[in-house]
């Protein structure tokens, strides 16, 4: 009786092992996550086929226009999403300061920028992250590296409306004492400095660099500073749509894509490929 009691432990353990063996190749099958993410979309967007994109296109090589073309590399990327999801897309100008209300309000399906994705924003929409980039301070050619922030104190500084840029220069001028930094809000913080409304700018990398080639009165003035993710927005109830857009980014940087559009825009030390949903601070 004992051998018999011992054989069929023995067989009821070799079977218990077998299902673990049949599950594991079940589990063990790949999972498209792409064409879940497909099949997720919000119903809306899969009956009209398109994906509406707002951006405020004066951030060349982001975004911009070429004619009443979009370009740069916001552009085609969010249209390489889209295509990886079996949609259009469908450009809308908004101003800057607009485009997480709009996406909040579903008046836009998703916003791509430039928006470095901050905590603060992070409580109006969800981002999945793109892009590292870092600030850079613009000067007159032959000023050279003025020190950081600490040396825009005395200056006056340009920055673009709605941007973190105002808050960074905004918070520099409290720590500036006595010696008094002036804040310039414009809509073309690099032109100022070539114009001499301002002493120095502050802008993205990517966009600093391609202005600083194209006037060639301005420089850049030291390496970048607190390198932080860009994100494209999507309302916080849309979570398909943010899980879809993501899945879509990754299937981009696994065929190749991403790197070629990062290389084709030549921002390739920004390259982030996390694809991260709100990874900013």
């Amino acid at each position: 009786m004992r051998i018999l009691a011992l054989l069929l432990a023995a067989t009821v353990t070799t079977a218990a092992l077998n299902g673990c063996t049949d599950t594991e190749e079940t589990a063990g099958t790949p999972v498209d996550r792409l064409a879940e993410a497909v099949a997720a979309l919000p119903e809306s967007i899969k009956q009209s086929g398109t994906l509406v994109v707002g951006t405020d296109p004066t951030f060349e090589p982001m975004t911009f226009k070429k004619g009443t073309a979009y370009a740069g590399l916001d552009v085609d990327l969010a249209e390489a999403i889209a295509g990886k999801l079996g949609l259009t897309t469908t450009w809308r100008t908004v101003s800057f300061g607009d485009l997480l209300d709009q996406v909040a309000g579903h008046e836009i399906d998703m916003s791509i920028s430039s928006m470095f994705d901050r905590a603060e924003r992070q409580k109006k929409a969800d981002f999945v992250n793109y892009l590292n980039a870092g600030t850079s301070i613009v000067v007159p050619k032959g000023v050279g590296d003025i020190g950081g922030m600490p040396g825009l104190c005395g200056r006056r500084v340009a920055a673009q409306p709605d941007t973190v840029f105002v808050e960074m220069a905004t918070a520099q001028k409290r720590d500036c004492g006595r010696k008094k930094l002036t804040v310039l809000e414009s809509g073309s913080p690099s032109a100022d400095v070539r114009d001499g409304k301002a002493d120095a700018a502050l802008n993205d990398f990517p966009i600093a660099a391609l202005e600083v080639e194209k006037m060639r009165t301005i420089e850049l003035s030291g390496p970048q500073i607190e390198a932080i993710p860009y994100g494209m927005g999507i309302a916080k109830d849309r979570r398909e749509l943010t899980t879809a857009v993501q899945a879509a980014l990754y299937a981009l940087i696994k065929d190749g894509t991403y790197d070629a559009l990062l290389a084709k825009w030549k921002v390739k030390e920004g390259a982030l490929r996390t694809g991260a949903i709100n990874g900013g601070a």
